[in-house]
């Protein structure tokens, strides 16, 4: 049983990744996963704790961004901004103890992308919410 959940959910995480080609635009490339030297731009850091992927990461600092920002953000496009920077990261597998940064300039872009949805965008990314946990407490930070 929990194999033909795991199947359902790896099969749903590929669809909302084929989606994010068909609804994300196109005429610019954005790098979600950068290590910057300087400390002229801010970023969110999280530390990859067991069972964590880029997915839940993006969708932390997605939620993360929009509670400090105060923007209110539907579950189905906190799906759309998560997708969209783990694509452009690469979709990476993690290891315990991986530091992963994500640019606020990057989560900005991709939120307000998100915000901008139309309808039957909207529509199609609500599809996924079902399947995901937005329960991110504890996420990217240690115990």
């Amino acid at each position: 049983m929990k194999l033909l959940t795991v199947l359902k959910f790896t099969t749903v995480l590929a669809l909302a990744l084929a989606a994010s080609w068909l609804f994300a635009p196109s005429d610019k490339q954005v790098t979600a996963h950068e290590i910057s030297s300087s400390q002229e731009e801010s970023s969110y850091t999280y530390v990859a704790q067991p069972g964590d992927s880029y997915t839940k990461i993006a969708r932390k600092a997605v939620q993360t961004f929009g509670l400090s920002e105060k923007i209110d953000l539907t579950p189905a496009g906190i799906i759309f901004a998560e997708t969209n920077l783990t694509k452009a990261a690469g979709s990476p597998a993690l290891e315990v103890g991986q530091k992963v940064e994500i640019k606020e300039s990057t989560l900005d872009d991709w939120v307000d992308k998100a915000q901008e949805l139309i309808d039957s965008q909207e529509a199609a990314w609500n599809y996924y919410v079902q399947f995901v946990d937005f329960n991110t407490n504890n996420v990217g930070q240690s115990d």
